[in-house]
């Protein structure tokens, strides 16, 4: 079913796992961080908080590791909520080192930055952004609150739930928060730009979650044992029930397709993302899963008794590859069945998409009445319900298969016509095909024979077309050559000619025309000559695609579609033009008025300048410097899209200010600050617990 390549087992809870580049990080609920080395698997652990500490529970989201080598865990010391640590600073470098931390295990924590901000020790925490440079805890107090991880220093704080927080999410690049409470509400804040892309309510509380598909689609898992999905573009909510207990912890697979949750009742679940469908599930032989982790193709497992599992997904995949190539399904399934995680591994396409070909030989086994051979072609695929019900009425049918393909074999066309008509079905066999052949086969050597002579071989070509005549699908195309064969003549010079223009003007005439295959060939022709041109579009190649557009624009029935690439080109164009003069006001003008040119290459690069710009902000609003954020941030003062986060970077450090002169009792400058805070910002509840906390009084 799995394979597991290694497990350990501590005392407590595993509640967050990392996997860096030469070791594997685990911490538990009662303050250990554990440290497997990745050549030896040797592993060796050291407490990271007090032992005064009470531990967390079991379940808890209360510790997380950053992409760039931190640790943070949720702690009540001092009035801080959780605490940061370096893994380096831990990990000892040299002997002198080695011998100094085995002496005094603690000394480390004098490195450990702090946040304050929550009432008590953080519920749930979280790094954001590439470098895990900033850093949310969530607490009882219903706050959310955005630090600095280098400085602990708070850079924003948003407007508390009326609840305990349950959970945070923060996407790959740190743009999109997504934090719920126990009111059962979740919340996704654009961070960028300081805007709520979704605000509602469930009926269960949001356990864990993960944003997938660039950041465009948002999962989560419900206490309930709910599965939601949220598309950003549709702003749609899927919501089914797919788990029978309290769903835990829920990753993502590498190819962003399938969500694994971990359940309180030691099940792992595969979850389809496409149609948020339950895959599998399956049951693990250690009590409640109280982490999950993916890095490359290992999953990490950890469980509410101490042990973590290694989790080899990709075991037996150079076998299972070979055995697709091979189109040796009994074994390709074998392998299947051995390892589970096969079933969400990219090449598993190959197999479900092997079922459709599957089927077609399935049919013609049965058209020929092989019907054992049919069933042993099926037999790999038929543990999957889908396929199963498929091959089972496919069973009823062989019967009909077969009586269709001798009616084909004898050339009773009529019969067979009308058997495809009564049995759709039919359409999908080999023998449908060679009956549509028979036709067109039929259909132009018919014209070829008017084309001779249309006036002594027209009787001709009625006797070679006479088998079809009485086909109700076939009469009308029949009796129109027969009445316009000059017209369907003309056709057929103008598209040896390459007179593609007057051939569609001459179709949109006669419509009967777009009857024939040569009309569709003609199209697929234009269709790929489309597609090629879009594909230029997207890869900036604006010379290339207008010529294209140029050579093909003859094709009529698609003119529109062409004229509307060319207006899409000539956009793009205009956007390269004032990116290159890097006029940021009228590029992000023109974006709001062509919003469809957002996933531009070139705008997607040009953006990223004000994150840029951004981080250079937010370490002024972490140091109370209002005037070095303003400046920072003037080039985008006056384009709408980022005043909401402006005004929030402002606001922030305007309160960091006012908390600095407070602590230092500069009790008239505070005064200048708070003025322009609440004359600014208006007071909150932030501010009042400010002025309180120091007995401030304005």
């Amino acid at each position: 079913m799995i394979k597991i390549i290694q497990s350990y087992n501590v005392k407590a809870s595993i509640i967050a796992i990392h996997s860096g580049k030469n070791a594997i990080y685990f911490t538990d609920c009662e303050g250990n961080l554990h440290t497997v080395d990745k050549s030896s698997y040797n592993k060796k652990s050291i407490s990271i908080v007090s032992e005064v500490e009470t531990p967390l529970h079991k379940f808890q989201k209360g510790a997380s590791f950053s992409k760039n080598g931190h640790v943070a865990y949720s702690i009540a010391d001092s009035g801080s909520c959780a605490i940061c640590l370096s893994l380096s600073s831990i990990q000892p470098i040299t002997e002198a080192q080695k011998m100094l931390k085995e002496q005094n295990p603690q000394f480390f924590l004098d490195e450990a930055i702090k946040f304050y901000g929550n009432d008590q020790k953080a519920e749930v925490i979280s790094f954001c952004g590439n470098k895990g440079e900033y850093f949310f805890t969530g607490g009882t107090d219903g706050r959310i609150h955005m630090y600095s991880t280098q400085s602990g220093k708070i850079l924003m704080t948003l407007k508390p739930k009326p609840e305990y927080i349950s959970s945070i999410t923060v996407n790959n690049d740190g743009s999109l928060l997504a934090y719920a409470a126990f009111d059962k509400s979740l919340t996704i804040l654009d961070l960028r730009h300081q805007k709520e892309e979704l605000n509602t309510y469930f009926t269960d509380v949001i356990e864990h979650s993960f944003f997938f598909n660039k950041s465009k689609s948002f999962y989560a898992i419900g206490r309930d044992g709910n599965s939601y999905i949220y598309d950003f573009k549709t702003k749609e909510i899927s919501k089914k029930a797919l788990f029978p207990s309290w769903p835990n912890c829920c990753v993502v697979d590498s190819s962003e397709r399938f969500a694994i949750v971990g359940g309180r009742n030691q099940t792992i679940y595969i979850v389809k993302l496409s149609d948020n469908s339950l895959v599998s599930s399956f049951k693990l032989d250690q009590i409640g899963i109280s982490s999950l982790h993916v890095k490359d193709n290992i999953l990490f497992i950890g469980f509410e008794n101490g042990w973590i599992y290694m989790v080899n997904m990709h075991a037996y995949i150079d076998d299972f590859s070979q055995a697709l190539t091979m189109k040796d399904f009994k074994n390709a399934k074998r392998y299947l069945d051995r390892n589970i995680f096969l079933t969400i591994h990219p090449l598993s396409e190959i197999f479900e998409e092997a079922w459709e070909e599957m089927i077609k030989e399935i049919i013609n086994l049965f058209s020929t009445g092989n019907s054992a051979l049919a069933i042993e072609a099926a037999a790999p695929f038929l543990s999957d319900e889908n396929h199963k019900r498929e091959f089972a009425s496919l069973v009823q049918k062989q019967k009909e298969f077969e009586t269709f393909s001798l009616l084909v074999q004898k050339k009773e066309f009529f019969n067979a016509y009308g058997m495809l008509e009564k049995s759709p079905y039919l359409s999908k066999t080999d023998s449908a095909r060679k009956l549509e052949l028979y036709f067109s086969k039929s259909f132009f050597e018919a014209k070829k024979i008017i084309s001779v002579n249309p006036l002594r071989n027209l009787a001709k070509a009625q006797e070679l077309l006479k088998p079809f005549s009485l086909v109700s699908v076939k009469k009308d195309i029949i009796n129109s050559l027969f009445k316009n064969y000059e017209i369907y003549l003309k056709a057929d010079s103008l598209i040896k000619e390459k007179q593609f223009k007057d051939y569609f003007m001459l179709t949109k005439k006669y419509n009967f025309l777009t009857t024939e295959d040569m009309y569709k060939k003609v199209c697929s022709l234009a269709e790929s000559s489309i597609l090629k041109i879009k594909s230029m579009v997207e890869q900036g190649k604006y010379n290339e695609a207008l010529q294209g557009i140029k050579q093909i624009i003859i094709f009529l029935p698609y003119k529109e579609e062409l004229t509307n690439i060319f207006k899409e080109l000539q956009l793009k164009q205009k956007l390269l033009t004032l990116i290159n003069d890097n006029n940021i006001e009228l590029v992000y003008e023109f974006i709001a008025q062509h919003p469809m040119l957002e996933s531009t290459d070139e705008f997607v690069e040009y953006d990223k300048k004000f994150d840029e710009v951004l981080g250079k902000a937010m370490v002024s609003v972490a140091n109370g410097e209002i005037k070095a954020v303003q400046q920072v941030l003037l080039p985008y003062f006056k384009i709408n899209l980022f005043k909401p986060k402006i005004k929030e970077c402002i606001r922030q450090a305007s309160f960091n200010k006012l908390n600095n002169f407070l602590i230092k009792n500069y009790l008239n400058e505070a005064k200048a600050v708070a003025s322009y805070y609440l004359k600014e910002f208006g007071k909150d509840k932030e501010y009042d617990n400010l002025v309180k906390q120091y007995g401030f009084d304005m």
